[in-house]
């Protein structure tokens, strides 16, 4: 089952109050990579549409009061407004709240059995038109997926878990080295390295949902977050 909290290892800057970086394992990476496959419906209702920065806000808004005399009767809003995530993992932390999807991960096809050309085409949503005959499809079918040859000894989510990830305070992810610390301490001027402080942060979903938010407004996501300075560019 995946965790509801992950641990990572802040290394802060307190004379300029900012993250250097953090370290941190597979989980928190996997959680970062995630926001990759999230659509931007589900980002807007996750930050909420008053929080949006820009008009997405408002474009989401105005799907929502849209009356559905104005929409195609083979539209269905709720794909827009509330769309499926095509989540290929079960194990990356759930650092987010679960949005619920109004649409099901049922398949349909056309319910006119007399063209074979009909069975080949298959529909998310049973309002759907059969290119072939104009009927409607919605006869359900099953999918049926070949077994995963790999779970048995696959981790799950995105990156591997024998390694270290150093995260950037821009959300740059690379492997840990010893090295490439060293090199982060110069770019950044660091004199006196035992003025610096790490710091253990227990990361849960509030914290996710602001990270979620930051990314889209700062380029010093960490420091934002973690520190509570203002998210700028």
């Amino acid at each position: 089952m995946a965790a509801s909290t992950v641990s990572l290892k802040l290394l802060i800057d307190p004379v300029f109050q900012r993250v250097l970086f953090a370290e941190a394992g597979k989980d928190f990476v996997d959680f970062l990579f995630n926001i990759m496959s999230l659509l931007v419906g589900t980002v807007i209702r996750l930050l909420s549409k008053q929080g949006m920065v820009g008009c997405l806000g408002n474009l989401y808004d105005s799907i929502e009061k849209l009356s559905d005399t104005y929409m195609q009767t083979t539209a269905n809003k709720d794909s827009l407004l509330k769309p499926m995530v095509a989540n290929n993992s079960a194990y990356v932390p759930l650092l987010m709240p679960n949005m619920e999807s109004s649409t099901s991960s049922d398949l349909y096809r056309c319910s006119y059995h007399h063209a074979s050309s009909c069975r080949t085409y298959v529909a998310n949503y049973p309002n759907s038109i059969c290119p072939s005959c104009n009927h409607v499809m919605n006869q359900k079918v099953t999918l049926v997926n070949p077994p995963n040859k790999a779970a048995s000894s696959s981790e799950g989510g995105y990156v591997k878990g024998v390694v270290t990830y150093m995260i950037m305070d821009d959300l740059v992810v690379t492997p840990m080295s010893t090295i490439s610390s060293i090199t982060l301490l110069n770019k950044f001027k660091v004199k006196d390295v035992g003025v610096l402080v790490e710091k253990v942060i227990d990361m849960g979903m509030d914290e996710g949902v602001k990270l979620l938010r930051a990314s889209m407004q700062s380029n010093a996501v960490l420091t934002a977050v973690f520190l509570g300075k203002k998210a700028g560019k």
